[in-house]
């Protein structure tokens, strides 16, 4: 079952990102118009009315349209375009293996404490939405919570510690706190981090290759 999720990012990197995939789209059209020219398609569709020919030709191109958007050639979708850069970037990270399920309850991977959301960072007005498949969305979602379970869990003692400040009878944290916080805040990962940089690996590499 896919996983929608919606991820802010630079609108001309989505801008970018949805005009690739047009450009895929009317190359993966035109690579349908040779195939059913090869296959001689117009004659089998005349009046002699070869039908089972006529079936077998459109399974043998729909079969290698498939492929084709299996191994990247057409990246017609938004996801067929993320995916390569996503599976690299999971792999690159090491979150492309088995983990254990997320316990029931816990708090939401890519949401956690001392992250800053789906709006980390500046200039990300705008919303890709996306549907993963399983096998990006599970290790994506359980390798950044487990990942970032022990950074969580050392927020929650500073927070313990000197979380919300005076105003609960607390001391106010030290500049060294503070700076204490930020240094474990920042080996927070969230899922839109991984998004985001899959994205632009994706985007470079589609200019490397038209100026190539």
């Amino acid at each position: 079952m896919p996983h929608t999720m919606v991820i802010a990012v630079p609108p001309d990197e989505l801008m970018r990102l949805d005009a690739l995939v047009q450009e895929q789209q009317t190359a993966e059209t035109r690579w349908q118009a040779s195939a059913e020219e090869d296959a001689d398609v117009l004659r089998l569709r005349g009046p002699e009315l070869r039908g089972p020919e006529l079936r077998a030709a459109r399974a043998r191109i729909r079969a290698e349209r498939d492929r084709l958007r299996e191994n990247g050639t057409h990246r017609v979708s938004r996801l067929r375009a993320l995916a390569p850069a996503l599976r690299a970037e999971l792999d690159h990270r090491g979150l492309l293996r088995d983990w254990d399920p997320i316990p029931e309850g816990a708090q939401r991977a890519g949401q956690t404490l001392g992250g800053t959301g789906p709006n980390r960072g500046t200039g990300l007005t705008a919303r890709l939405v996306v549907s993963l498949t399983e096998a990006l969305w599970t290790p994506l979602h359980r390798g950044v919570y487990w990942t970032n379970l022990p950074h969580v869990q050392a927020l929650e003692v500073w927070k313990d510690t000197w979380g919300p400040g005076p105003a609960a009878g607390r001391p106010a944290a030290t500049p060294d706190a503070l700076t204490e916080r930020e240094r474990i805040a920042a080996h927070i990962t969230t899922t839109g981090d991984i998004i985001r940089t899959a994205l632009t690996h994706t985007l470079n590499s589609h200019r490397d290759r038209q100026q190539g």
